[in-house]
């Protein structure tokens, strides 16, 4: 199959000179302001937030791997080539052969003295493989970047995620495309559209979107999700709002206590105290507290007089959960095939993975120093 220009077949290698190269204007990585933008400016961008200045020192030192081609699709102008994957490491190789580029960047005088060592002009060639189109790439590019050794951050995840669920796949195919978990593809749907609902309300969401695996933990705990009304990943029909217009200001707070904003520090200091946020905040008790302005300590002092004890609460509804499900293993084969038991079990998944996304982080975090 050609790509009806130049007869190259799609997924084949080729050497092409940087000048050939552009950056990818719908990168993921990209704020939506940025968007289609120019080379310019996208690469001041993806410079100054992925720090291309380390693959710049890399290339400098060591040259470019062949062993590691960008991934590429036609461009409309003739003999140009848009970078799909590897727009980290154009950005390095345009700030090393264009000078117009890199005086852009934020400290430009860095930049001159690893070109000078570099010695690269806009003609050398770098090795790329040309794919088909933007579709035909979205297989090599996620599994490098969710479950390979280059891994989005989570929230560049839930972008990609989105983005092809509004391209008309289904969560379960974009799940199947990028190797996860339907609940978990569901999931990160739904907390991507949690941030984008969250901006059109005015909140500032920078920090939401640099920590989103610390939204992700907050949106797994059932407590917390269900003080914005916000579904199960699995129930978010896509398009829809995650978050009832009603709730609006259940939402605020919750991004309050957990990341800060211009008024207030955040209450907790690290996801592994999401679940008590989550306790406090089902409380009547713990809620006043918090709204009043007390620490999480104090409102979970509050909580704690008033006669309730989370953890014990905690053990003895896992306990319950786990009795329970092993009762209803007995009767499931004989309705496997039943539409509201299929559904029932769906959203345990989807229940047990955000549940397991709780402990890793906290896994992670204690072992942070």
């Amino acid at each position: 199959m050609t790509d009806g220009q130049s007869g190259v077949r799609s997924g084949v290698p080729m050497q092409v000179p940087i000048s050939a190269l552009l950056l990818d204007p719908y990168n993921p990585r990209l704020p939506e302001s940025l968007r289609g933008g120019e080379q310019p400016d996208l690469a001041v961008v993806l410079e100054m937030g992925f720090d291309a200045f380390a693959v710049a020192q890399s290339v400098a030192d060591n040259g470019f791997f062949a062993a590691e081609p960008l991934i590429a699709i036609h461009a409309e102008e003739a003999d140009k080539y848009i970078v799909v994957e590897g727009n980290r490491r154009l950005t390095a190789l345009l700030g090393l052969s264009h000078p117009e580029i890199r005086e852009q960047f934020a400290e430009p005088t860095r930049w001159e003295d690893v070109a000078t060592k570099a010695e690269m002009s806009p003609d050398v060639v770098i090795p790329i493989v040309v794919h088909l189109n933007r579709e035909a790439t979205h297989v090599e590019v996620s599994r490098a970047h969710v479950v390979g050794k280059l891994q989005w951050r989570p929230y560049m995840q839930a972008r990609f995620i989105a983005a092809r669920v509004a391209e008309g796949r289904t969560i379960k195919e974009v799940a199947d495309l990028i190797g996860i978990t339907k609940s978990k593809a569901a999931d990160l749907y739904r907390d991507q559209a949690i941030v984008a609902q969250a901006e059109q309300a005015g909140l500032n969401t920078g920090e939401v979107e640099r920590a989103f695996s610390v939204l992700t933990v907050a949106m797994g705990n059932t407590k917390l999700r269900d003080h914005i009304g916000a579904p199960l990943g699995s129930r978010l029909e896509p398009g829809d709002d995650p978050v009832p217009a009603g709730k609006i200001n259940e939402l605020k707070e919750v991004i309050s206590w957990v990341f800060g904003d211009e008024d207030a520090e955040p209450v907790i200091t690290d996801s592994r105290q999401m679940s008590a946020l989550g306790n406090v905040v089902a409380s009547e008790v713990g809620l006043s507290a918090l709204r009043s302005g007390k620490s999480l300590d104090e409102a979970k002092q509050q909580v704690q007089s008033a006669g309730m004890d989370p953890r014990e609460r905690l053990v003895k509804r896992i306990t319950a959960a786990t009795n329970a499900l092993g009762a209803a293993s007995d009767d499931l084969a004989e309705y496997a095939s039943d539409k509201q038991v299929v559904g029932l079990l769906s959203d345990l998944e989807s229940l047990v993975e955000s549940m397991r996304n709780v402990v890793d982080q906290a896994a992670i975090e204690a072992q942070e120093p």
